[in-house]
């Protein structure tokens, strides 16, 4: 696919896309358009729409996800041009980055790039310069490539153009839950490939090894009794889903991921807890080494274990021949008194209860207790980006029915993808400088362990996760704040 039709699709997309968020009345029309869009765009064929895949969704592309920052563009630009920065950031300030980097050029004309030659040639940005780069493609196609290499917002949710691909193909449509459901264990490629393919059931009935998946959630409680049965664990250390691969038969290989899917190290045979078969576990880290075996969701050919209650899945856990030691939850029937478990706790130790029942991936599994800190509820009123990528928020209680803001926090890659990708649904991307998204209502749980009373602003604390189910009548009073730190 040349990159000129990949950017045709994408300005339709953009376009078409935000007409059906903001037309209610005439949002059928407006889907029908995008399946048209792709229907005539991808030919039918596997490859243009996973070609799309990496290059519109850096998250979920085999290629890297972000080329270049605009920090780096700017020193480039600056120097070819014998400018100040300041000169640039006085220009710059509050204008969209990427379209005026498009300008830059021809509106016509370009040398024919693909996809793929121009995934590739973002790889080089930095070794060919900005004008460089930017002579080889027309204004059109440079609007795609600049978004791409700088990981800017997508022309639609993945969910809906997997959506849309489905009603484009001979499989039949999809409903966005069974997309949302599938996207919790497989790639869009993968599913773009069933949708596309006459022999696979696009029903997702198992979880594999070696293909990552959204973990469950497991949220801030707050109270001293028990809320269910449950199973009471401690947490010392980073817990991370291990996949253990063979390829080829007899050699074994881990991966380690977050329950973002996001890979966060690989282990060699030498270093995994056990080599008799592929398997998918849940296990504790200090560093680079498991200390402990916590749960298993998969192994061998069995990849249903997950479903399984907790009690069988320990139980299943505990007869395997293990390189590191198993620790199990202990069952603490509903409303009971579990202070006494915490009084046990040493420092920086977590208590986690975990439900009775299977794992719900994507969904609510248990709840976090601390020790020497607590949860609490703000509302974040604005966010930026800094040159170096990161994300930043404004966070604030509440004084009576006003918003008093306590402190900034940079985010985690995590918490940051998540508000992303809320502020995406509407239209709104952050950039270097502060913009107010109170009226978003996005409330955050934060772990806090010191407040200054002098100045009423946060001290110690750490955003644990963004929570879509709460709202502003959540979020913490001022008041509840002083008399916790008092």
């Amino acid at each position: 696919m040349l990159l000129a039709e990949a950017a045709n699709i994408a300005e339709g997309l953009r376009n078409f896309y935000r007409f059906y968020m903001t037309d209610a009345e005439e949002r059928s029309k407006y889907f029908r358009r995008i399946v048209d869009l792709i229907r005539q765009g991808v030919n039918n064929s596997i490859d243009d729409s996973s070609q799309l895949i990496d290059m519109y969704y850096p998250e979920y592309s085999k290629y890297q996800r972000q080329f270049i920052s605009f920090h780096e563009l700017r020193e480039d630009i600056c120097k070819k041009l014998s400018i100040s920065p300041l000169v640039w950031d006085e220009s710059m300030a509050g204008k969209p980055v990427v379209p005026l980097l498009a300008l830059e050029s021809a509106e016509y004309g370009g040398q024919g790039l693909t996809v793929k030659q121009a995934l590739n040639l973002m790889a080089r940005i930095k070794d060919e310069g900005f004008f460089q780069i930017a002579s080889k493609m027309n204004e059109k196609e440079a609007l795609l490539f600049w978004g791409r290499a700088t990981d800017e917002r997508p022309p639609m949710p993945v969910n809906r153009f997997l959506q849309a691909v489905s009603y484009a193909t001979d499989r039949g449509a999809q409903s966005l839950q069974s997309i949302n459901v599938m996207l919790q264990t497989m790639s869009p490629t993968e599913i773009i490939q069933r949708l596309y393919g006459d022999t696979q059931d696009m029903e997702v009935r198992t979880m594999q090894p070696g293909q990552p998946f959204l973990g469950p959630i497991y949220k801030a409680w707050d109270k001293m009794t028990t809320p269910e049965d449950v199973y009471a664990e401690v947490i010392t250390g980073e817990r991370r889903y291990l996949h253990i691969t063979e390829f080829p038969k007899g050699t074994f290989k881990g991966v380690l991921y977050n329950r973002h899917k996001q890979v966060f190290g690989k282990m060699s045979e030498s270093m995994l807890p056990y080599t008799e078969a592929e398997a998918v576990f849940e296990v504790e880290m200090d560093g680079s080494i498991v200390t402990n075996m916590t749960d298993v969701y998969a192994l061998g050919n069995d990849w249903d274990i997950y479903k399984q209650d907790y009690k069988d899945r320990a139980a299943l856990l505990e007869n395997l021949k293990l390189e590191a030691p198993v620790k199990a939850g202990k069952f603490v029937p509903t409303n009971t008194d579990f202070n006494y478990l915490l009084e046990t706790l040493e420092d920086n130790e977590r208590l986690r209860l975990l439900s009775t029942g299977p794992i719900r991936l994507g969904n609510v599994g248990g709840w976090v207790i601390l020790k020497d800190a607590f949860h609490i509820r703000l509302l974040v009123t604005a966010v930026r980006r800094d040159e170096a990528f990161e994300t930043h928020a404004r966070l604030c209680a509440m004084d009576g029915y006003e918003t008093y803001e306590i402190g900034q926090l940079q985010l985690s890659v995590e918490v940051a993808q998540h508000m992303r990708q809320r502020l995406a649904h509407q239209g709104v991307l952050a950039g270097q400088d502060w913009i107010p998204v109170d009226e978003y209502a996005m409330v955050v749980v934060v772990e806090l362990s010191e407040f200054s009373l002098s100045d009423l602003t946060l001290g110690k604390a750490d955003i644990r996760y963004l929570d879509d189910g709460l709202g502003y009548s959540d979020v913490s009073q001022l008041t509840d704040l002083i008399e916790m730190s008092a």
